[in-house]
């Protein structure tokens, strides 16, 4: 955390040095705005800055809803980033045509979403195996799944009104897909969370968990496996 804010600090100081020498040398607004999109160094330097301000608010985010994290949650990150970073470079392979400054933004942003996912799940897995988890911990779990469901909602209703008002093939597809994805991730993990306080409640005597949790389960592959097939159905057309 401590490296974070060290180069946090540098890229912020090399943030505001690049648009001070700008607007110094260009003297206008416009002048100075067309050095910033243009000069290779002023867009390495300002999407650094962005992707530091992306990293920022993952780090609070994880803060707020999730507290420190586990051994086993540090694990899955690790595991999970490797396999979603190659099925991303795939994806920019069938969308090379739409690769700008945008896309890699949206692109990083999704991997940031879906390591929130991955968290979200492990710690749900983790309070349904501890015997006694604090109420402190049951609000942060809940109020995080509702933040998730409200972040994919608004990407997903982003990159659908996009296709819609262009009417054509485009990354925003990919995206679409992705957050739909995401989504019914969500709601299984939710609705498998409400199984788990339901059966606590009835004192660990609910004999039809492991029924209900096996159909959910099922249902939600399915779901996946369907929005795969649509998916790459339509990338074919």
């Amino acid at each position: 955390m401590m490296r974070l804010q060290t180069y946090a600090g540098l890229s912020l100081v090399s943030a505001i040095a690049i648009i001070y020498h700008a607007f110094n040398t260009r003297g206008q607004f416009y002048p100075a705005m067309v050095y910033l999109s243009t000069s290779k160094i002023s867009l390495v330097l300002l999407l650094n800055m962005g992707l530091v301000i992306m990293c920022i608010l993952w780090q609070l985010t994880k803060k707020v809803f999730l507290g420190s994290l586990r051994e086993a949650e540090v694990e899955r990150l690790n595991e999970q980033s490797w396999r979603e970073v190659m099925e991303i470079l795939f994806a920019i392979t069938i969308f090379r045509q739409d690769f700008s400054v945008t896309f890699l933004a949206m692109v990083t942003a999704l991997l940031l979403i879906k390591a929130l996912h991955w968290l979200a799940q492990k710690r749900v897995e983790y309070i349904e195996t501890t015997p006694s988890v604090p109420m402190l911990s049951h609000i942060r779990i809940v109020s995080f799944l509702g933040f998730l469901l409200i972040l994919d909602s608004l990407f997903l209703y982003s990159s659908l009104k996009y296709l819609i008002q262009t009417w054509q093939s485009s990354v925003s597809l990919f995206f679409a897909f992705e957050y739909m994805i995401l989504a019914t991730t969500t709601v299984s993990t939710f609705v498998k969370y409400v199984f788990y306080v339901s059966d606590m409640l009835m004192e660990g005597q609910w004999e039809k968990k492991a029924v209900y949790t096996f159909y959910l389960e099922l249902i939600r592959d399915l779901l996946h496996l369907s929005m795969y097939l649509c998916f790459f159905l339509v990338i074919f057309m």
